[in-house]
């Protein structure tokens, strides 16, 4: 079978726009991985442009580490895009799917943040490509946001007691990390630039 995330972004988003339930969990950490990708390139592109080589080292790192988080964010576009599909074919999915269509938007969400946490660190780091580095900690800020509506609204479809004790605090802890990530709000103008 085809992974979701094989096929072209025109065909992924064609069949998320023609499915007749939401896949907002797909739409989510495939927002978070293009958030990843346009990172690391920012990432990469200053690594070739600093002249130290403890600086190119650590950025050497962290574009492996957002090419990681990246991949593990489409991985959880496909997964999430079958469960919900397979959950909506049968409108029962029992307990172990409803657990893990839970699970994914907090691997999602603490994804995206860690992605963003290594972007804001690098800000110091970053040559030519400034802009573009805000560009991708806002979409990765997106992904955190959203993922804490989609447990959020887990929670609220499935109401059952074991799932509001384990993910009630999972989603107060995304929440807390969402608050951390904080991109530039514009990128003219004295003194409200890049933070």
């Amino acid at each position: 079978m085809t992974a979701l995330t094989d096929n072209s972004l025109r065909h992924f988003t064609d069949h998320i726009a023609g499915q007749g339930h939401a896949l907002a969990g797909a739409t989510i950490a495939a927002t978070g991985a293009m958030g990843c990708g346009l990172g690391e390139a920012c990432v990469r592109i200053s690594a070739a442009r600093l002249e130290a080589a403890g600086q190119q080292a650590a950025s050497q790192q962290a574009a492996a580490r957002l090419a990681e988080i990246r991949r593990q964010l489409m991985d959880l576009s496909d997964e999430d895009g079958a469960a919900i599909t397979s959950f909506e074919a049968t409108q029962d999915g029992g307990t172990a799917l409803q657990d893990r269509l839970c699970h994914m938007p907090v691997e999602m969400g603490i994804r995206s943040a860690e992605a963003a946490t290594l972007l804001q660190a690098f800000r110091p780091l970053v040559r030519g490509v400034q802009d573009d580095l805000e560009m991708a900690i806002t979409l990765l800020q997106g992904a955190v946001r959203a993922s804490c509506l989609l447990l959020d609204s887990n929670l609220r479809l499935w109401p059952e007691s074991v799932l509001q004790v384990k993910y009630e605090p999972a989603l107060a802890e995304l929440r807390a990390r969402a608050v951390t990530v904080k991109p530039a709000k514009q990128v003219r103008g004295a003194g409200t630039g890049h933070p």
